[in-house]
Order: C-alpha cells, then sequence, then structure tokens
C-alpha cells in the first residue's frame, strides 16, 4: 500500500474511534475512493466505519452489502430494528467468533436461552455491543441481554463489571453501581471494579470514599494507571476545596 495512503487510512481512523468525529472524515474518503482504484476496499470500509460510528447504520450497511460483510451489514440492520434481517445474515455468514457471538446476541435480546456464547465472546463482546446499542436508542435491546446477565456470569463471572462499563460510559452511572458492587462480590480481586466503583463516588462527589476505592484498587495492582490519575486527582481537589460538578 502507498505509504501516503496508509497514513490517510490511519488518520482517518484515529478520527473515527479516538477523537469521535467520523463526519469530518467521509468527504476525504469519498476523494480518496476515487483517486486511489488499488485499496479501494480498505478504503470503503473505513468510510463504512464512519458512518457506523456517526450513526448512519443505513449508509454504512449499503457498503457492507457491496464488500460482502456479512457480520457488519447484520449488525446495521440490527441496529436500524430488522432483527430478522440480521438473524438471517449472521446465519448465512461464514463461521467466526464473533458471527457466532451475533447468532447467540438474537436469543439474548429475544430473552431467550439458545446457543450458548463462550467467554471469550463475552469478554470481547458485551460490552461494546451494550454501548452500541444505547447509542441507537435500541435501549429494549440492551434491557433485554441485561435481564440475562446470571446466565451469562455462569459462563464468564466479569459479566456484570461489562454491563457496569457499559452502562456507565454510556451516561447512566446510577444504573452501573449495582453491577460493580456484584462484580465485586464475585471477583473480590478484581482492581478495575474497584477502579470504576471509585469512579461512581468520584462523580458523586463522594472524595474520601473515592480516594479509599482506589487505594484498594492500587493495593491489588499498583501499576493501574488510571487508579493513580484519578487519586492525583482527587488529592488536589480535596487540597483546593473544589468539588467535582
Amino acid at each position: 500500500m502507498d505509504l501516503n495512503v496508509n497514513k490517510l487510512i490511519n488518520d482517518a481512523t484515529i478520527e473515527i474511534l479516538v477523537n469521535k468525529n467520523p463526519k469530518k472524515v467521509v468527504r476525504d474518503l469519498y476523494e480518496l475512493i476515487n483517486t486511489d482504484k488499488t485499496n479501494t476496499e480498505l478504503i470503503k470500509n473505513t468510510l463504512a466505519l464512519a458512518f457506523f460510528e456517526n450513526k448512519n447504520y443505513a449508509e454504512a450497511a449499503k457498503i457492507y452489502y457491496e464488500l460482502n460483510k456479512q457480520y457488519q451489514a447484520g449488525y446495521c440492520e440490527l441496529l436500524l430494528g430488522n432483527k430478522t434481517k440480521a438473524k438471517e445474515l449472521w446465519f448465512n455468514a461464514q463461521n467466526s467468533g464473533a458471527v457466532c457471538w451475533a447468532r447467540c446476541l438474537i436469543d439474548l435480546i429475544e430473552v431467550k436461552v439458545g446457543l450458548i456464547p463462550t467467554f471469550l465472546q463475552i469478554r470481547n463482546h458485551l460490552e461494546s455491543d451494550l454501548c452500541y446499542f444505547i447509542q441507537a436508542d435500541k435501549i429494549e435491546y440492551a434491557e433485554n441481554v441485561i435481564q440475562c446477565s446470571d446466565f451469562l456470569t455462569d459462563i464468564n463471572p466479569e459479566t456484570n463489571k461489562f454491563i457496569g462499563k457499559a452502562l456507565m460510559n454510556s451516561g447512566f452511572p446510577s444504573l452501573s453501581i449495582d453491577f460493580f458492587i456484584k462484580s465485586r462480590e464475585i471477583i473480590p480481586n478484581d482492581p478495575e471494579v474497584y477502579f470504576y466503583i471509585a469512579r461512581y463516588s468520584f462523580e458523586t462527589g463522594a472524595l474520601n470514599e473515592a480516594r479509599q476505592f482506589l487505594k484498594q484498587c492500587l493495593d491489588l495492582n499498583m501499576s493501574y494507571t488510571p487508579a493513580k490519575k484519578l487519586l492525583d486527582k482527587i488529592g488536589k481537589q480535596l487540597l483546593s476545596g473544589i468539588k467535582p460538578n
């Protein structure tokens, strides 16, 4: 691949996924498609990602259909509310970890036990799927999958943590805390859980409580950088007398 094209694709991907500004790259990617005929599939795939992250699932789906990417096209259909079409695509797609999880996901959305996901499938997909459901305003999907938490916890004990993170990072901290507490009961030595409980305490203004949870996190993993940064931030706020908004 041309180094300049490679840089443009990398820069576009960073803009989409890191800077959360997918609109910014759409025009550039269309121009790149018209000028570069050797890397069309990669460019179109990046363009579809930009549409997807901008919640333009219909345009993303068109490109994924064109590229014969059935998993991604099915995901777009699901977020558009076309659950039957998504199921059809996924059951006709070539087997992969993501596709096998997606087939299980349909059952979870319907709150029924059918296909059984694996430990790694839950770890790799549950949190991000819940975030995408909330982002796409498919709250019922998220609620139904969360109803299956006990079943999923039997397979992967970190399930409650994944649910808590999805809720907190999607703007529902008050709903997340119960899942972090459940996760701590199941895996009491997981430093990440203590960090997220501390983050919840911090966001609700309980700075001293947050500091205690962060110290517990660091007792379990002294190299946990997010905990160190938040602890330092809390220390400065306590010194200055500033409370979080």
